[in-house]
């Protein structure tokens, strides 16, 4: 079975103020290009559909065409939705998408919603799990005593997967790695999605699939080689992004489950650019990108110069961010007093941040005020 996974749209994407709707319209053109030309039997679309939970009405329009568009050229379209959605708006209409060939999943069922497709080789079992919190999921399962969280997704999957010996694949929207959250690469624009205690789910617990199809991680890469799988964004969200290889995931899933994935590369017309140098040379050198790229500049020059934000725009229109690079000491010196922070308590460590920023001390209230609060965060024990 031919399969193409995507994911994180982020359709109505804002980057540093300026709307990326016309650039994703280009993108999505090229997808639905894609499509035709490749003519995959289902197109998964992992989460994040929308970059906000109340999208915009162009975004939505957008997002509108986009759909029927795909329904006519491919007619099982499977989307879940991630934590960037909102449940409801993403569901809103969704057995009339489904008609059309575009079934949304909204929302985590217990067991999970399975759709059973066929090939030429036999029934394959997509098993759709949308994000949700994983205090939601304890509640939904009855799992609220459990404190790990890697065992509720063991026990969602065992109640949730059929006993049969057909092939089966997951699509999932969340934080998934091998043994440490470092396995993967993250990127600025992903928001966090959990704070304290597991904000990752192991792959262990998703051995009962032959191909697990992710969402929320935005740089394209395998958890676990020819089985587990971020596609990644379509488009570079932030300047974490800009060495990026964004494209399309093309699986092949074979009569006993094996898994081939092609990349089939998909380049914007405007880039995410960073440039270093000398502010004189940035304004009189060539530049071989597009002009319209998204730019960030790193100033070398050490002395100040007049306006550099708005001279520069000149020469970038898209320029996004300015800063200044800072001496080499400098930034020895900030990882020499890191070696410190384990000498120090939080309320020194902060008036320190406060001095090196404000030039001045923080007051005797503001002092109290901030350990009271830090008392607060840790239920009531002194600092």
């Amino acid at each position: 079975m031919k399969i193409l996974h995507v994911a994180d749209l982020h359709i109505g994407r804002y980057f540093n103020g300026i709307s990326l709707l016309e650039d994703q319209q280009d993108m999505l053109s090229k997808l639905l290009s894609v499509v035709k030309e490749e003519k995959p039997q289902v197109v998964i679309i992992a989460g994040d559909l929308y970059d906000r939970s109340i999208p915009r009405e162009d975004a939505v329009k957008v997002t509108d065409e986009f759909l029927t568009k795909l329904s006519k050229l491919c007619t099982k379209n499977l989307i879940i939705t991630g934590n960037h959605d909102s449940h409801e708006r993403v569901g809103f209409l969704s057995g009339l998408l489904e008609a059309q060939g575009i079934l949304v999943e909204n929302e985590v069922r217990r067991p999970l919603r399975c759709i059973t497709l066929e090939d030429e080789h036999g029934p394959v079992e997509f098993y759709l799990f949308p994000y949700r919190d994983t205090a939601i999921l304890k509640s939904i399962y009855d799992l609220t005593s459990f404190r790990d969280d890697s065992m509720v997704y063991e026990r969602i999957f065992k109640e949730s997967r059929k006993r049969t010996k057909h092939r089966k694949v997951l699509v999932y929207h969340g934080f998934v790695a091998g043994s440490a959250k470092e396995d993967v690469e993250e990127s600025e624009s992903e928001r966090i999605l959990s704070v304290g205690g597991h904000d990752y789910i192991k792959t262990s617990v998703f051995s009962d699939f032959h191909y697990v199809a992710l969402g929320h991680l935005h740089k394209p890469q395998w958890v676990e080689k020819d089985r587990i799988r971020y596609a990644g964004s379509p488009m570079k969200y932030s300047f974490s992004e800009e060495n990026h290889k964004k494209s399309i995931s093309i699986v092949e899933l074979g009569a006993d489950g094996e898994v081939e994935v092609r990349e089939i590369p998909l380049r914007a017309e405007k880039d995410v650019v960073t440039l270093t140098g000398h502010f004189h040379d940035l304004m009189n050198g060539s530049y071989e990108g597009n002009p319209n790229d998204y730019i960030r500049v790193m100033l070398e020059d050490q002395e100040e110069i007049l306006d550099p934000m708005k001279r520069l725009k000149d020469r970038f229109p898209n320029i996004l961010e300015l800063r200044k690079k800072r001496e080499e000491t400098e930034i020895f010196q900030e990882q020499a007093d890191f070696k410190m922070l384990e000498k120090n308590d939080v309320t020194e460590l902060f008036q320190d941040f406060y001095r090196m920023k404000n030039d001045r001390e923080l007051t005797k209230e503001k002092i109290e005020a901030l350990r009271a609060l830090l008392q607060e965060m840790k239920g009531g024990k002194e600092q």
